[in-house]
């Protein structure tokens, strides 16, 4: 395929996945009863900043600069791994002892997201880890990226597995939820690496259609932790689900696929299977409740 050929190839998933989005633009009412929570006082935090420096490296400025700059520390030491199958404890001390500055111990993008949450959270800044999924239950793919609390900027998404974050035609960083919107109509927004030059809205998604139309394929429904603290701790996700989406039924079709697709998970898909059979169904949350600041 010549460089012309995947540019188009490229270009015509971009118009697939935004299409998508744009025939799904609302989402289903929820209850409003979520809650987000935020936890600063973990002890393993002042290890973490002892062991690592993170808060020389974040140094001074707002919550969306200090955490860029911890962003673009980790994000080039730390070497992807799809099938990365998560033995490590679940907390950025122990990520990143098995994987900063180690290319044969590679991690998904799920802990490089709980790496970059954590540290912001050790600085006293809001973060969360947010889930993005796809539409299609034959899609064996999704992505995490980690959300941050600016008091002036509101929530904006980073991304650590690929260095950077999304921006507008002013050049201003957005939440998942507006670069959702964005997508849905085309609009002007693109992903920028973070030592790209961001004042030509055009330049950047000419250069960078392959990502927005991951990030589109992957943005048809949303989720972000319901407890943000060190390790482990309350894994449950709160979603905004698009309306007329069934999520066990498109879950449940996915583990299904997996288990066609990657035999040799079967075990494993098979007792997920019966987890999501044994749990009602996630119930919807409202908008408010993700782009509110925290409480």
């Amino acid at each position: 395929m010549t460089d012309q050929d995947n540019a188009l190839f490229q270009q015509n998933l971009f118009d697939i996945y935004t299409g998508i989005l744009f025939n799904n633009q609302s989402f289903a009412a929820g209850p409003g009863a979520g809650e987000i929570t935020y936890d600063f006082a973990c002890p393993e935090y002042r290890t973490l900043i002892e062991r690592y420096g993170i808060d020389r490296t974040a140094g001074e400025g707002t919550a969306f600069e200090r955490s860029v700059r911890l962003l673009h520390w980790m994000a080039p030491r730390l070497t992807h791994k799809g099938d990365y199958d998560n033995h490590v404890p679940f907390n950025a001390l122990d990520l990143l002892e098995y994987s900063l500055d180690n290319p044969a111990q590679g991690i998904n993008c799920v802990n490089k997201a709980k790496i970059l949450a954590e540290c912001c959270l050790a600085l006293g800044i809001y973060a969360r880890r947010a889930h993005l999924m796809p539409y299609s239950p034959y899609d064996g793919d999704n992505h995490v990226v980690t959300e941050v609390y600016d008091p002036e900027k509101g929530w904006v998404m980073l991304d650590p597995s690929m260095d950077g974050y999304f921006v507008d035609e002013a050049g201003q960083p957005l939440s998942v939820l507006a670069v959702r919107e964005k997508l849905a109509v085309q609009g002007p927004v693109s992903f920028a690496l973070c030592e790209e030059d961001k004042t030509d809205i055009r330049r950047l998604m000419a250069a960078h259609t392959e990502d927005n139309a991951y990030f589109a394929k992957n943005l048809f429904r949303i989720g972000v932790d319901r407890h943000n603290g060190f390790g482990d701790g309350d894994r449950e996700a709160l979603w905004l689900v698009p309306a007329g989406c069934d999520v066990t039924r498109t879950t449940l079709a996915n583990i299904d696929y997996r288990m066609r697709r990657y035999p040799a998970g079967e075990e494993a898909f098979r007792k997920w299977r019966e987890s999501v059979q044994a749990q009602p169904a996630p119930t919807p949350q409202n908008v408010e409740l993700f782009t509110a600041p925290p409480q």
